[in-house]
């Protein structure tokens, strides 16, 4: 993540800020790569500004890249992305 002007010309950043549920949900979309666009940027806006979602980030990437080298290959198994997605968001 690099750093960026505190706003752009033309833009409402205000319109597009995340609250840290929002976020928190977002993280593994992030993670895969699978987010673009606008929901990108507002996710990128919000971790720069909020400590404790670079935390819990942090803490996500490291509980993604031990659920892949655990299952490998092998399927989450049913409900577990959301079960963990509830107890990030606290």
């Amino acid at each position: 993540m690099g750093v960026r002007p505190e706003a752009r010309v033309g833009e409402d950043m205000e319109s597009r800020k995340l609250s840290c549920d929002q976020a928190v949900l977002r993280f593994f979309e992030y993670l895969d790569r699978a987010l673009t666009g606008a929901p990108l940027e507002a996710l990128e806006t919000h971790l720069e500004e909020c400590l404790d979602c670079c935390d819990r980030l942090q803490f996500s990437r490291k509980l993604d890249a031990f659920v892949k080298e655990r299952l490998g290959e092998t399927a989450l198994p049913e409900g577990i992305e959301d079960r963990i997605r509830r107890v990030l968001a606290g």
